[in-house]
């Protein structure tokens, strides 16, 4: 009986271990930012090129009423104006290391998006106009699309495109 008590015991206290605990985790941590939270768009007027290759922000403001968060890579490729992929997806670039970004209602964090136009023009890749970037916001199954034309590689297994992970604030 005595074995019986304990154990109902241990049982009980860790139904209260357990409720205080869920009931204990902070309550100002926002939620994840949805894509429909989003909206995404290239900041041209901040672009910057060295070697052939263009650097711009890709901006994620917040349109939504209530803070947000995201944190890591967002998936980016290029698409024509029907929204048919050209070429492969941009490649990582590790620069900074992943945090998790607040963006507050009405704000904007960005990532760093940049496309090699030298490999476009001279590594046999087949060119055409992209129209748009399609952006996966980090860690989401639907996209936005940024509008933003630029030479396009159409070939596959040809990285020439690169992103980083989302950082605070606008520009570079």
């Amino acid at each position: 009986m005595a074995a019986f008590a304990a154990v109902l015991g241990l049982g009980i206290g860790s139904a209260v271990w357990a409720s205080t605990a869920a009931s204990a985790a902070p309550a100002n941590i926002p939620p994840v930012c949805s894509t429909a939270n989003l909206v995404v768009w290239v900041n041209v007027d901040e672009g910057q090129g060295a070697a052939g290759t263009w650097y711009y922000p890709l901006e994620f403001t917040n349109i939504s009423n209530h803070t947000c968060r995201v944190w890591g890579y967002p998936g980016v490729s290029a698409t024509d104006a029907n929204g048919k992929q050209l070429g492969d997806a941009a490649g990582r670039q590790n620069i900074w290391p992943g945090a998790w970004v607040n963006i507050g209602a009405g704000g904007t964090a960005h990532a760093l998006f940049g496309y090699g136009a030298a490999e476009v023009s001279t590594s046999g890749c087949k060119p055409k106009t992209a129209t748009y970037l399609k952006v996966y916001p980090p860690n989401q199954f639907s996209a936005r699309n940024a509008f933003f034309d630029f030479p396009s590689c159409t070939v596959k297994h040809h990285t020439y495109l690169f992103v980083s992970v989302i950082r605070p604030g606008t520009g570079i």
